[in-house]
């Protein structure tokens, strides 16, 4: 969870780059938006190749390197301003970050005897992720707002010293751990038929649209409150804190009530919750003259409903597998999940560079109505598997 909230911490601190560098304007929205790129598209080409690479090291010793990259971005961040230093930095987050994941969700995995327990931990360490969006958001909005605006760039140090504690951590404890984390005696080549399944299919373009809805949010919420809804620096990162702190609790609660029901039953009630908020959330945007305000409150109850999809069906997927075939399963997930949030920033920068922002919330409700019609067909094919069997 404490390795999540620091991956968390530098891939959602693509808010506030966004909001800084597009109030300069030697930089486009297009231009901004290719970050994303720079950051997801190195993942999807090299998790699926990882796995063997983490086997032989063992989870933990892996989770570390990749913590430790993270300090070291961290720390030289505020002294190399250039606009290609930051493509390599979101680079190097991004491979740290596929390492990482593959690491916590297959230790998740070990330690999980049933479906149900693993939906629950898959819950509470995602949410653990939301609770890093809410950290950078607030305190890089506090230092906006405050006399020391100039040396922002320094709030990264915050995430290099929680990097290198909780490396530190894994260090001293890596050893106790031999036995859980086997490595492996012989590496597998790369089963790419699981992507011809038709129910693999299905799942991955839902977390990939998932993601892409992640991230329209994410990334560019603090830019739709402060050049759309005309909100100052402080407020429209507020406005991103609380989005995540809510789905931080959207997540807690799922982990509590996926003890009582299936985990998918609760997937759909919070998708059809969240189409109906950010359609209401729109047509607020459009008619109020206190918009800014009734979003403010509107926005974070979205998060209650959007944050427990992708760990509901996550866990839905990789409770079918092995821990030997989970790690493959993850970085198929995380190849496709950084397409989809690569494709939705891009999407949302051409928006605000055509100046759509009007419709940034109507654009939002989308991928969400797709990823019903989608998941209805991927829990009709799971019905059907299960009567076959």
């Amino acid at each position: 969870m404490l390795s999540f909230i620091v991956f968390s911490m530098l891939l959602n601190s693509m808010s506030v780059i966004i909001l800084q560098l597009s109030q300069n304007q030697g930089y486009s929205y297009t231009g901004l938006g290719l970050l994303e790129f720079f950051k997801d598209i190195p993942i999807a080409l090299v998790s699926v190749f990882l796995v063997d690479f983490i086997k032989k090291r063992s989870y933990f010793s892996s989770l570390c390197i990749s913590l430790i990259v993270c300090a070291i971005c961290s720390f030289s961040v505020p002294f190399l301003s250039e606009f290609w230093f930051l493509k390599v930095w979101f680079i190097l987050i991004g491979i740290s970050f596929s390492i990482g994941k593959i690491c916590v969700f297959t230790i998740i995995k070990n330690i999980s005897d049933t479906e149900k327990e693993f939906s629950k931990t898959m819950s509470r360490t995602e949410a653990a992720f939301m609770l890093g969006v809410f950290i950078v958001n607030i305190e890089f909005a506090l230092i906006l707002n405050s006399d020391y605006k100039d040396y922002w760039k320094f709030g990264f140090w915050l995430v290099g010293i929680i990097s290198t504690w909780t490396a530190f951590w894994f260090y001293k404890n890596d050893q106790k751990e031999e036995s859980y984390t086997k490595k492996a005696e012989h590496t597998e080549k790369i089963d790419f038929r699981v992507l011809y399944n038709y129910r693999s299919g299905l799942f991955f373009l839902l977390v990939s649209l998932i993601v892409f809805t992640e991230q329209i949010f994410n990334s560019w919420l603090p830019t739709f409150y402060k050049h759309t809804l005309k909100a100052d620096s402080f407020f429209a990162l507020q406005s991103s804190a609380f989005l995540a702190l809510f789905c931080f609790l959207g997540r807690l609660l799922a982990s509590k009530a996926v003890v009582k029901f299936a985990p998918m039953r609760i997937f759909f009630v919070c998708l059809i919750s969240a189409i109906v908020l950010i359609s209401s959330a729109f047509l607020i945007g459009q008619y109020s003259d206190v918009k800014v305000k009734i979003l403010m409150f509107v926005f974070p109850l979205v998060g209650i409903f959007t944050a427990p999809l992708y760990p509901m069906l996550n866990s839905k997927f990789l409770s079918k597998f092995s821990e030997r075939r989970v790690g493959k399963m993850v970085s198929f997930i995380i190849l496709f999940t950084s397409l989809g949030g690569s494709i939705g920033s891009m999407s949302i920068a051409y928006i605000f560079q055509k100046n759509l922002g009007n419709y940034y919330l109507l654009f939002a409700t989308i991928p969400l109505i797709l990823i019903l019609i989608f998941s209805i067909f991927f829990s009709i094919k799971e019905k059907i598997t299960h009567y076959i069997k």
